[in-house]
């Protein structure tokens, strides 16, 4: 999928370039305001002032819906694009059944009704009316009609946003569900990093109408503070559920041959997770302590030591074929005697990282 606008914005100007992966979920992450719902409305013709838009080009399984060097500009209910909104925008005079029905009848699509409606357990739903529904019900619903209009490439425009916590996670697994079960792209909107960590895989990062960065969240965390809310170098581990502690709230996680602990009450055994760890919660030690409230410690391998801003130094390890990133003084690399190649240990919390 190709995207490049250029547009005058009524605080900036939009300039964008990116392609993104035809398969899985691609997130457009940064602040509010800073372009993303912006590039959805040109992404699918919805944008109500071309007059303002000084270039075009959209690219979608080879088809090209927008060329501005060609005029080619199709209308938007030519476009095979599904769209949830943050909202829902349910059809408040048809039930949940007329409501998803409607996108089935105009697209014939190759899903069975009675499977997705199933799958999304939205079947004791089918008889009543939007106004009756929760926040949570209603996305639900809007995520089916979507799918059932057999669309080429599916929006999500930050659809957790007005939701409260517990609605929220009863709704990501289902979102989970699509991504798993669809080989079209998901474009998914969202400036909440624990959202991006469950569900994406590629990111495009948007700042005041450009693109400020692009590529798998791994990568990023490292070097972009707008991926981690300004807390500077973070990193990203993942493995799988090995043990599950109920009485202590703790999960049990392998990485690679490694094992860490997390603070948790919701994950099951053999469950899929990343996890985000902040570099300046990491400390390096020689030896693992014999005794600590620390429950993390594991050998890594330092590969390389960085200079950072104010006079910190970024230390880069490999924790089981993956980075781990820890931020120390001068001093503490110098006690450490700390070089490339050097067999160190890592620690950090259970309750220090965030999924």
């Amino acid at each position: 999928m190709k995207v490049a606008y250029k547009k005058k914005l009524n605080d900036f100007d939009l300039d964008v370039e990116f392609e993104i992966p035809d398969i899985g979920i691609s997130v457009l992450f940064g602040p509010s305001g800073a372009g993303k719902s912006s590039i959805l409305n040109l992404i699918t013709g919805l944008d109500d002032n071309n007059r303002k838009t000084q270039s075009s080009y959209f690219e979608l399984n080879n088809q090209v819906y927008d060329d501005s060097s060609k005029k080619i500009n199709i209308k938007p209910w030519q476009r095979k694009i599904s769209y949830v909104f943050q909202d829902s925008r349910l059809f408040p005079n048809m039930n949940v059944l007329e409501n998803i029905k409607f996108g089935y009848k105009r697209r014939k699509s190759n899903l069975n009704i009675d499977e997705v409606v199933d799958k999304f357990k939205i079947r004791s739903l089918l008889n009543q009316f939007p106004q009756m529904l929760s926040g949570g019900e209603k996305h639900r619903v809007a995520m089916v009609r979507s799918l059932l209009s057999n669309p080429d490439l599916l929006i999500l425009d930050e659809p957790l946003a007005a939701l409260d916590y517990q609605s929220r996670q009863e709704l990501l697994p289902y979102i989970e569900c699509i991504h798993k079960e669809l080989t079209i792209p998901i474009i998914y909107v969202s400036h909440d990093i624990k959202e991006v960590l469950r569900l994406a895989d590629y990111i495009v990062i948007i700042d005041k109408g450009k693109v400020v960065d692009k590529g798998n969240i791994a990568d990023l965390c490292i070097e972009q503070p707008l991926m981690t809310q300004a807390e500077g170098a973070s990193f990203i581990l993942q493995g799988k559920v090995s043990g599950v502690f109920k009485n202590e709230s703790l999960v049990q996680i392998n990485i690679g041959k490694e094992k860490i602990l997390l603070t948790d009450k919701n994950l099951i055994l053999n469950q899929n997770i990343r996890v985000l760890i902040h570099a300046r919660e990491v400390s390096l030690c020689l030896n693992p302590p014999e005794s600590s409230s620390i429950l993390n410690c594991v050998p890594v391998i330092i590969e390389d030591i960085q200079n950072d801003i104010n006079g910190k130094l970024r230390v880069v390890a490999s924790l089981s074929g993956q980075t781990l990133v820890a931020m120390i003084s001068q001093r503490s690399s110098n006690q450490l005697n700390l070089k490339k190649g050097s067999k160190v240990f890592a620690q950090f919390k259970a309750t220090g990282m965030i999924k």
